[in-house]
């Protein structure tokens, strides 16, 4: 307590808290900054978002504030300022761990360069011997590091681009590196057919082209073709084939070492990584027409299960995430970073060596300066302890990553040198510690019918991806090999033989968006699930959370696995639209959302249970449509004068809305995370707002009649039909069964038909579901040639046009 009251106390030059105090408060906001970097770029909401920036500010702000008051509150700067500003400088710039420059950010690293100006000019000052070496070598070596990575951030986003180029150039003729023959879809692959790049192509490509040039007999070509046989190119077959080569009794890749092929598998999922990467930069997708690629994933993949699959995709997204959000694509650009370690190394060195002269500075202060600072020793070696540990942690880093694991399997294979048994034990040790990467395979649940109050929201809930819910994706999944328009007929798919319920071509065909049959087939679900259980009907509202509403032991055996899966996935795509991560522009999915949970309050409002929940919608659902009306009175609808029927179905049939929106989001790559923040009130038409009549005034309202042709009514119908389909044949498990074969099938069309663009929003959280099944889709070719599924001129016709030039 006597150390607190000292460093609270208020300094007398200059009317503020001591420097002490100021040194150590921003020493502990920069350390929080960092860790929030080292967890790595999960904030993806609004909130953390903005937090971030709040502490940016406040670390810019206060870094500068207590240098200024460093030559504010003494007659003259002593060896403890001297210290503070110069390990304040390089950790504030070295917290910038896990975020790469981009382009419009490059007075981030002049304003960093300009603060270690100032304290250089602080250090200027002559100080003790013991002392002005290491805060020198400590001020050049941070420096330094702004410098060279400020300069080699551009040439590193140059690099990624033209390697992305030569593997798409690459894959133009890859399959014709290899005579795999005509065979069966059914037939197990061997990964020796496939030579798809991993590392080296750089330097391949360049020992080509130079050959070219000095071939001066040989006629012009305008492409250049890498050799898979160039000792500097490791390809996947390589890697298989050492492996291989000692019938699999290689220390590190043999079958003994590596059965469950999860070393290599990181090399395979480095490779589809850079294959996958070129959607982002909208490059052709040449082999997406192919039955090898196809066969490549639900032959090969597939065959080791699920979590091989898993497994394999979240390795491969996790260097996407690296090449979009953090520093790893830039640092291994060139190969393996070793003079940025070499740097952090004498860093950690030089600032671990300041924590012995410190002791001595107390006897060089005068009077004034002695009772200014009281604890000045223990607070430089805490910032010390600080900033060696954080170096460590940026070294563990980049040395314990999937980049280095790659990197070092790679000089695995090259070098045959390398196969001896005590490198092999060192490799695999290292091996061990790199985690990063790993995806937790949880999916969000969210529950119109319980989350529909816009007062009182209830937050997405996450649970475990179940084994059965797996396997029922992936069972979908494979049958695109033999079916694949089943990517888009996933409705005849799933209820093919109910003739009556195949009729109701509204309940997809004539819905204008998938926004629409999201929820139209959610709330049809949802009143299934409230049906089947006399025990979930007694449920109060007021005490649901988003996850499942029955439970195992109260389900029949042989219906539990369908019902999760259909509950389970039904409820994940409703939490799509919360975060628009579905083919449909954003700004609409946001405001149809924000339309039907105002129609569902006012459906549900005032139930106590979901008893009551389940008789409104039921009464909703036996009222006639608007559509029938009008029908049967013989008279015209026009929407223009409707005021009755509700925004959630009208706001995408409005085609001068479409080309507004279209207008502002071409690209549809916004990021709408708020659960219905109203982006243009001006646009949306709440069930409180009527559109006027042709005299200006506004229809009179008529209680629930505005509820006809609405989303909600239509997800009522849909429901009931299937209740009474069903019912009547006595098949409640059928039901189950062939929802569950629905929403899987519907689950991997919205993965295909979603852009690139949305998936990599997501790629700063902890993951999505459809994100992975989107990968894995597109290595299958069930994605089309390019981005954006527009038809590009194939490059196939450009045979003299060199793209790398």
């Amino acid at each position: 307590m006597a150390t607190m009251k000292k460093l609270f106390k208020m300094d007398s030059a200059t009317g503020a808290a001591s420097v002490e105090l100021w040194v150590l408060m921003t020493t502990l906001l920069l350390v929080a900054r960092f860790l929030l970097d080292f967890s790595g770029p999960w904030y993806e909401d609004r909130a953390m978002a903005a937090t971030v920036q709040v502490i940016d500010m406040l670390n810019y702000s206060m870094v500068h504030y207590t240098m200024g008051l460093m030559q504010l509150s003494a007659k003259m700067v002593n060896a403890y300022f001297q210290v503070w500003a110069v390990l304040l400088v390089t950790l504030k710039y070295s917290i910038k761990t896990d975020r790469p420059y981009g382009r419009s950010s490059k007075q981030i690293p002049l304003l960093d360069l300009m603060s270690s100006f100032w304290a250089a000019n602080l250090i200027r000052v002559q100080t003790f011997f013991l002392l002005r070496i290491p805060l020198w070598v400590i001020w050049g070596l941070n420096a330094i590091r702004i410098i060279s990575y400020c300069v080699s951030s551009d040439r590193a986003a140059a690099i990624n681009q033209e390697n992305a180029k030569l593997v798409s150039d690459y894959m133009r003729y890859e399959h014709t590196l290899t005579s795999t023959g005509d065979h069966p879809d059914n037939e197990i692959v061997r990964i020796q057919w496939y030579k798809y790049l991993v590392c080296g192509e750089e330097a391949a490509f360049h020992d080509a082209r130079q050959e070219r040039r000095a071939s001066s007999s040989a006629q012009p070509q305008y492409r250049v073709r890498l050799d898979p046989d160039s000792k500097k190119l490791v390809t996947l077959d390589k890697i298989w084939n050492v492996a291989d080569a000692y019938t699999g009794s290689s220390g590190l890749l043999g079958s003994t070492r590596d059965a469950d092929n999860q070393l290599k598998d990181v090399c395979l999922s480095f490779a589809l990584y850079k294959l996958l990467r070129r959607r982002f930069y909208n490059l052709p997708i040449h082999e997406a027409s192919l039955g090898k690629t196809r066969r490549l994933v639900l032959n090969y993949i597939l065959l080791g299960g699920y979590e091989r699959a898993f497994r394999i995709t979240e390795v491969e997204l996790s260097f996407l995430k690296d090449l979009f959000y953090r520093k790893h694509a830039a640092i291994f650009a060139r190969g393996f970073p070793a003079l940025g370690m070499l740097m952090s190394l004498s860093l950690i060195a030089a600032t671990g060596y300041l924590a012995y002269p410190v002791r001595h500075i107390q006897n060089t202060l005068d009077k004034d300066s002695e009772k200014m600072i009281t604890r000045g020793v223990s607070v430089t070696r805490l910032i010390v302890a600080l900033i060696v540990i954080k170096e460590l942690s940026e070294v563990y880093l980049y040395v314990c990553s999937q980049w280095t694991k790659v990197l070092m399997i790679c000089m695995y294979v090259k070098h045959p040198r390398l196969r001896h048994p005590l490198v092999e034990a060192a490799m695999r040790t290292m091996f061990w510690f790199i985690r990063r990467g790993r995806w937790d395979q949880m999916i969000f649940q969210y529950n119109l019918l319980i989350s529909y109050s816009q007062t009182s929201k209830k937050f997405p809930r996450r649970i475990k991806l179940e084994p059965e819910v797996k396997t029922a994706i992936f069972e979908s999944f494979k049958g695109l090999q033999q079916h694949p328009e089943r990517i888009e007929s996933y409705f005849s798919n799933a209820f093919g033989s109910k003739e009556t319920i195949m009729q109701q071509t509204w309940a997809t065909d004539e819905l204008e968006a998938d926004t629409h049959r999201i929820l139209v087939w959610h709330i049809a679900t949802c009143l299934f699930e409230i049906h089947v259980s006399d025990e979930v009907k007694k449920l109060k509202c007021a005490r649901l959370k988003n996850r499942l509403l029955a439970k195992k032991s109260t389900t029949p055996e042989d219906e539990w696995p369908h019902y999760l899966t259909a509950v389970s996935l039904s409820n994940y795509c409703a939490y799509l639209l919360t975060k628009a991560l579905v083919p449909d522009n954003g700004i609409v999915v946001t405001k149809v959302l924000d339309v039907v949970r105002k129609e569902t309050s006012r459906a549900a409002s005032s139930s106590k249970s979901l008893q009551d929940v389940y008789k409104k919608l039921m009464e909703i659902a036996k009222k006639p449509s608007k559509e029938s009306e009008d029908a049967a009175n013989g008279e015209v609808h026009d929407e223009e004068h409707n005021g009755q029927e509700a925004a959630g179905s009208s706001v995408l049939k409005d085609e001068a809305f479409k080309m507004a929106i279209d207008e502002q989001d071409p690209e549809g790559e916004e990021q709408h995370t708020g659960d219905g923040d109203d982006i243009n009130g001006s646009m949306t038409m709440t069930n409180n707002e009527q559109v006027p009549n042709g005299n200006g005034e506004a229809p009179p309202t008529k209680g629930d009649d505005n509820i006809q042709n609405s989303v909600i009514q239509m997800g009522a119908e849909l429901g009931k039909l299937l209740i009474e389909t069903y019912e009547a044949e006595n098949d409640r498990a059928g039901l189950w069964r062939d929802l569950a074969v629905f929403w899987t099938g519907f689950l991997l069309h919205l993965a295909a038909s979603t852009r690139a663009a949305k998936h990599k929003t997501r790629l700063v959280g902890k993951g999505e579901l459809i994100t992975h099944l989107w990968a894995l889709l597109s290595h299958a070719g069930f994605l089309g040639k390019t981005m954006h599924g527009q038809t590009l001129l194939d490059p196939d016709d450009l045979d003299d046009v060199d793209p790398l030039r």
